[in-house]
């Protein structure tokens, strides 16, 4: 996701950050309806010492595209035995975050803005122009998926997953899921420092900086690495919470039993 719509992540976190906030923990239900449990959903027990009496905790997994409309591919569930990805793996998914086709029609309207914002339609080139904003967003979105989710995480053995919790007090959901751009699993299931992600993202600023000639100073790089940040923080946010608030939403319509 290229790193300017951050103002636009944001407006979108809103809406579920409030909803989840105002819910009731629809995480807990009894025991008794683990038989009406559809395919689509994964139970998981807690470990004894937290569970309360007759309670199964119902996870849903993350949707790999967020409000059915964003890329998403690095959405997981917690698991409780982790497994590594294959190099191979981790390649794909940088692939379908780079080439999944609401990409193509996302990536447009984001390189229609820029070119808006930047004087004008007319005084930017017109259609040849959008084309160059168009070059420039797509390179953005590709570079950095491979550089940080296939050739780093490959290279330093990291995951670069976000594993969704999806029970629990919701301030604690909400730090885990910011917190997880510093921190990651390593192929090992140990967590570290998510190097992946804090120097690659510097290193795609580096690269992209090559085709953005009015944006070459230090403090313009640094704005632009803020902001991815500033993103995949809110791109964790998101997954962490939204599959929550779409079992709320008065048109979203239950899976039949």
């Amino acid at each position: 996701m290229p790193g300017s719509t951050t103002l636009f992540c944001a407006a979108l976190a809103m809406c579920p950050i409030t909803l989840a906030q105002s819910l009731p923990d629809s995480s807990l239900v009894p025991q008794t309806q683990a038989g009406a449990c559809t395919d689509s959903l994964r139970w998981d027990t807690l470990t004894p010492s937290s569970q309360p009496t007759g309670i199964t905790v119902l996870r849903t997994p993350p949707s790999k595209r967020l409000f059915g409309i964003i890329p998403n591919y690095r959405a997981d569930q917690y698991q409780a035995t982790f497994k590594p990805l294959t190099t191979r793996e981790k390649f794909d998914i940088a692939r379908k975050d780079s080439f999944d086709w609401p990409n193509y029609f996302l990536l447009a309207g984001y390189a229609f803005q820029s070119q808006i914002a930047a004087g004008g339609f007319s005084h930017n080139g017109g259609a040849l122009g959008f084309a160059g904003y168009y070059g420039r967003a797509f390179g953005d979105n590709v570079i950095g998926a491979y550089v940080t989710e296939a050739m780093m995480p490959s290279w330093l053995h990291e995951d670069p997953r976000y594993f969704r919790l999806g029970t629990g007090p919701f301030w604690h959901r909400f730090f885990y899921a910011a917190t997880r751009i510093v921190v990651t699993k390593g192929d090992n299931g140990r967590n570290r420092l998510f190097v992946s992600e804090l120097a690659g993202n510097a290193a795609v600023v580096a690269i992209t900086t090559s085709y953005y000639p009015a944006d070459r100073t230090a403090s313009e790089a640094f704005e632009r690495y803020s902001q991815q940040l500033g993103n995949d923080a809110i791109s964790n946010v998101l997954t962490e919470f939204w599959p929550d608030v779409k079992r709320h939403l008065p048109f979203h319509k239950a899976s039949p039993h």
